[in-house]
């Protein structure tokens, strides 16, 4: 198995989460997710084959620019700052992505190449379109890109940061930066032995950029007809599809990941056994994470898993009292208070939620700064005993969230004991959809749920 991770660390201020996180409770549990995972899910990368092209790319780059007989034409030196240049290195990583990306849309059908998850493919058709034989610049600049900002949102920068955490390279793409990555850089290459459509990409992409650079000329690269057919075949027989690749991965990324180990491997294995036993069905995360602690022998790791049934009550106790808040245009406390106790809640409810988190002092103690401000603020607000106070409070709390965001708040107080909702209206939940026990938080549950399917050999 494989697992991804954040693009970057969490930002509250570069995130656009006003349309989908009005009380900004992302940055508190994504904090816990991320302890359970140890950086390495996310949302935004969690496709074992993009991880292992990744993975396949730098190898290639950091034998080609370790290899002393590698030159590089002058152009390519002053454009690049040598063989030791970051841009160099990113010039790299645009250009094989876009050949990939070539490769998996002009695949024929019967070879069982699939395209979806492929990140920049729509874009590859339609230059197809325009340009049957379009231009790969060679370069780190925008005017090479398939993608907007592709060093951010491409597959490398996707899979930047759980790289690093791994230890395969350091933040300018150093793979010497410590004496450990030169322990997982021999794994990676008995890997690529192992298995002998990997090797051949290697040696393919490897004999292409040592061959590529020295006759690179200011602004260059390749026509796609002048890429080596063995070279795009190679792509395709080596990562056909996701289900493919996690097959023949799936060793090598428990190894180096070490999550089957904690309380992220006692996740796993509680989702493995339901995946032999009930395949067709999904267990909610509560039940899940509840197994999980039951079978979690580490005393450490069973306290995060402990952690996430202590916190999520209130996060969604929360947000359910924020929908009701949103249901109309304009509405008393008194409303929505009916609406509150008619889906089994009362003025005790949160006070009770807030209680649990008090039972476990650590649990303010999250590495997130500003999640560890919001849990405060929500915890403050959870204690108020009157449910006029707690509503009150409720939305003091959201319009501080969107006022750092520079957004006006969707819901406001109007009047003493009236609120004006400024957004699109939320449906009422029916009692049956509300229980006591929901959970509204994922922790990362589905991305580690599409890692394991992956790497079992299922599409993810």
């Amino acid at each position: 198995m494989w697992l991804s991770q954040y693009l970057t660390e969490y930002d509250e201020d570069l995130s656009g989460d006003s349309q989908t996180d009005p009380l900004g409770v992302l940055t508190i549990w994504s904090a816990f997710g991320q302890e359970i995972f140890r950086n390495r899910v996310n949302s935004v990368s969690n496709d074992v084959r993009n991880y292992t092209l990744n993975l396949l790319h730098h190898a290639v780059i950091k034998d080609v620019l370790d290899d002393a007989d590698t030159r590089l034409s002058k152009a390519l030196d002053e454009q690049s700052g040598g063989r030791h240049g970051l841009a160099l290195r990113q010039a790299c990583l645009v250009y094989l992505e876009n050949i990939f990306t070539y490769a998996m849309v002009t695949a024929a059908p019967e070879t069982g190449v699939d395209s979806q998850g492929v990140l920049g493919a729509s874009k590859a058709r339609v230059r197809l379109e325009l340009d049957g034989d379009p231009f790969l610049r060679f370069t780190h600049k925008d005017d090479g890109y398939l993608l907007v900002r592709q060093l951010g949102l491409g597959v490398s920068g996707r899979y930047k940061t759980p790289f690093m955490q791994i230890g395969f390279f350091s933040d300018r793409y150093n793979y010497h930066h410590r004496q450990e990555a030169a322990l997982l850089w021999v794994k990676v290459k008995e890997m690529i032995e192992a298995h002998p459509p990997f090797c051949v990409l290697f040696q393919e992409a490897r004999r292409h950029l040592q061959g590529f650079f020295p006759r690179f000329r200011a602004g260059g690269g390749s026509a796609l007809g002048q890429i080596p057919g063995d070279l795009m075949e190679a792509y395709r027989r080596a990562l056909p599809n996701s289900a493919q690749v996690g097959a023949d991965t799936r060793d090598f990324w428990l190894a180096v990941t070490g999550l089957n180990t904690g309380a992220a491997g006692t996740l796993l294995r509680v989702l493995d056994d339901q995946a032999r036993h009930d395949p067709d069905s999904r267990m909610p995360i509560q039940q899940l994470f509840a197994l999980a602690e039951k079978n979690c022998s580490e005393a450490p790791e069973r306290r995060k898993l402990v952690h996430v049934q202590q916190v999520e009550p209130l996060l969604a106790q929360a947000d359910l009292l924020f929908t009701l808040a949103c249901h109309r245009r304009h509405q008393r406390f008194a409303e929505i208070e009916t609406h509150w106790h008619g889906l089994g809640r009362d003025a005790g409810t949160l006070p009770a939620a807030a209680a649990r988190i008090a039972d476990h002092p650590e649990l303010l103690e999250i590495p997130s700064h500003s999640g560890r401000r919001r849990l405060q603020r929500l915890m403050c607000m959870a204690r108020q005993q009157r449910f006029s106070d707690q509503l009150r409070s409720l939305l003091d709390y959201h319009a501080m969230v969107m006022r750092e965001r520079g957004q006006l708040p969707w819901v406001q107080i109007e009047q003493a004991d009236r609120i004006k909702l400024n957004a699109r209206t939320k449906a009422l939940p029916a009692a049956q959809d509300a229980p006591m026990h929901r959970w509204v938080n994922t922790y990362y549950i589905p991305q580690f749920d599409n890692l394991v399917t992956g790497y079992r050999g299922g599409q993810a």
